[in-house]
């Protein structure tokens, strides 16, 4: 028998997406997003099975390594706000300008929390490291030989595809981050709570220490906030550059995001059978 989850990746997602007033935008995200059920429903059957026993220090590290590539992106969304700024200083039109550089400190806004601003200067990848070291008492997990390619390539992907795009390709690679990652944390944080509970022998303020990298993701409803200040980010590029974020990009974008990420989860999740 499974964990049992009250609300599914899907559900969580649509929570989100319900927040937004009814647009072009919100009507392709539902659609799209309702269209890949099946990759969600592959993820979750993941995540059941990574949490379902206690497995060896060496297979936790393959998840370890290759689920940390899929997330912390604090590198590519500066890019993203650098290539806005740009855009905005090199602007002779003056309310262009600035709605440029109000693109860039929205998008800029989605790593204030993964990068420990207004909480100490404790940082995400620091909580990670934490989590990591809970599962495996070893910081093993980082080493090349643990790498997962599917989970590179995917890293690989969101890096380029911020960087080297267009700004409204880049700018629907954060957005869909955000949503999916709500979902994600949510579902992940069910799971691994009763794994390391069960399992590891983790309880008690051990265990909200442990599991802090996952929970302050829901805890605070981080990604909820992010996902509305790319929205943000969207509109004042809009208004900046005349150009309307097409739809068929954003459902593009989508698409080429969960079915990358499934196949990264799944090359991982190999090593646990």
């Amino acid at each position: 028998m499974g964990i049992l989850i009250e609300k599914s990746m899907l559900d969580k997602m649509g929570e989100v997406i319900a927040m937004l007033p009814p647009s072009d935008i919100k009507e392709t995200i539902e659609q799209t997003i309702k269209s890949k059920a099946d990759k969600f429903a592959i993820i979750e059957a993941l995540f059941q099975k990574i949490c379902a026993k206690k497995y060896s220090d060496e297979t936790m590290s393959f998840f370890l390594n290759g689920w940390k590539m899929t997330h912390l992106k604090m590198l590519p969304i500066y890019g993203v706000s650098c290539r806005l700024n740009m855009l905005g200083m090199e602007c002779s039109d003056e309310k262009k300008k600035l709605s440029y550089l109000e693109s860039s400190a929205f998008n800029a806004q989605t790593s204030h929390e993964d990068l420990g601003i207004g909480f100490d200067a404790i940082s995400h990848g620091r909580l990670y490291d934490e989590f990591a070291f809970s599962l495996t008492q070893s910081d093993e997990w980082k080493l090349s030989k643990y790498d997962t390619q599917k989970a590179n390539d995917f890293s690989q992907w969101v890096y380029r595809g911020m960087l080297l795009k267009s700004i409204p390709y880049a700018l629907c690679i954060n957005m869909i981050s955000e949503f999916y990652n709500h979902a994600e944390y949510a579902y992940a944080y069910e799971t691994f709570k009763y794994s390391m509970s069960s399992f590891y022998g983790i309880e008690g303020k051990a265990l909200e220490d442990a599991i802090r990298y996952i929970d302050v993701h829901n805890e605070y409803e981080t990604e909820i906030h992010h996902f509305m200040a790319v929205i943000h980010a969207i509109e004042k590029y809009e208004e900046a550059s005349g150009e309307k974020v097409d739809t068929s990009t954003m459902a593009e974008v989508i698409v080429t995001y969960v079915d990358s990420i499934t196949e990264a989860l799944e090359a991982v999740a190999q090593k646990f059978d």
